[in-house]
């Protein structure tokens, strides 16, 4: 068993003299201290302290392909010497634009974003504009980011949670405005029959449901049997968008996520970082008519993507061959950066 981290522990206190909590996130504020690591390779860690992890939090999630998997380090290294912003388009942006098309059925377009919560939030907006709502439905126990809009009823305590078939909207954290809550309505998740319910009272309001498709956040649930097929045609009727936080289950359920999985096509759907083997990449992927609202339809919203670079693919043919121009690695540099 583990008992050494005395250098974590060092750490920890020189950490926070400068760093809020001395810790990046209050997630990480955990174990028996909170660990500080020095490297990884495929699915192991090592801390500073020396010990050796096998990693099933995999960076909390976005890590599906290990550390320093060889052809990610490769992509890396090929661009690394090239600017990783430009402020303007480039061609990278397009082929991987036209990947994710190939694999997730819902994606007749797609716009980049930098975190799963910042895909979220434009979701929700896409969404309020298309339907010209305001309401958001989403579920008990389904995590969509920490943002005020969003941070809703995930993990309420269960004297606040109210009743099943109208379930209490509650703030998951200080400081979130109160009238966040006015404008989402929460329902308990794999019954068809209460969404029925709560749609046939509220949902000419109601802009979008949301749902992870499978509830990894509170405890890996699946859906029931026919429950995706039938909030589909719920949304279908009551003129609502179906949108899928695919953050989880998106790339790994199946290349082209839970929706490919069980056969059943949102309006939008979100993905996080595992989309570039957790270099700060996100997507929003949809119904083109929805998404090009961002584009002479009203919606405002304010694009990044600096993690395309690890998506690297070969030169093209009008590219220069120069390694100054593409970031050309030698094998003894790959050889260097991997396990």
């Amino acid at each position: 068993m583990i008992e050494n981290w005395e250098r974590s522990k060092e750490l920890l206190a020189r950490a926070r003299l400068s760093l809020a909590g001395g810790v990046s996130s209050p997630f990480r504020a955990a174990a028996p201290v909170p660990l500080y690591f020095e490297d990884g390779c495929g699915p192991r860690l090592r801390d500073v302290d020396g010990n050796e992890y096998i990693d099933y939090q995999l960076a909390w999630g976005p890590m599906i392909l290990g550390y320093k998997h060889p052809k990610l380090v490769e992509a890396m290294l090929r661009q690394a010497e090239l600017p990783f912003s430009y402020g303007a388009q480039h061609e990278l942006e397009i082929a991987v634009a036209e990947r994710i098309q190939r694999l997730v059925p819902c994606a007749e377009r797609v716009a980049f974003t930098s975190s799963g919560s910042e895909a979220v939030q434009l979701a929700q907006r896409l969404a309020r504009a298309f339907t010209g709502r305001n309401l958001i439905l989403k579920f008990e126990g389904h995590y969509h980011g920490w943002m005020d809009s969003a941070l809703l009823s995930h993990h309420p305590a269960a004297s606040e949670v109210g009743p099943l078939e109208s379930p209490h909207v509650i703030p998951g954290s200080a400081g979130q405005v109160p009238n966040a809550i006015l404008n989402t309505v929460v329902a308990p998740w794999n019954r068809l029959d209460l969404l029925e319910r709560i749609l046939k009272a509220k949902g000419d309001r109601v802009a979008a449901v949301f749902m992870e498709p499978v509830l990894c956040n509170s405890g890996c649930i699946l859906p029931s049997s026919g429950y995706l097929e039938g909030v589909r045609d719920l949304c279908l009727h009551h003129g609502a968008l179906l949108v899928f936080d695919e953050v989880i289950t998106g790339f790994r359920m199946g290349l082209g996520g839970a929706q490919s999985h069980y056969g059943v096509t949102p309006d939008l759907a979100t993905f996080g970082k595992a989309v570039a083997g957790g270099a700060p990449l996100s997507v929003i992927a949809g119904r083109r008519e929805i998404l090009e609202q961002m584009y002479g339809g009203g919606v405002s919203f304010g694009a990044r993507s600096m993690g395309i670079p690890s998506l690297w693919r070969p030169p093209t043919q009008h590219s220069k061959s120069s390694h100054a121009m593409t970031g050309q690695p030698s094998s003894k540099q790959i050889e260097s950066a991997v396990c």
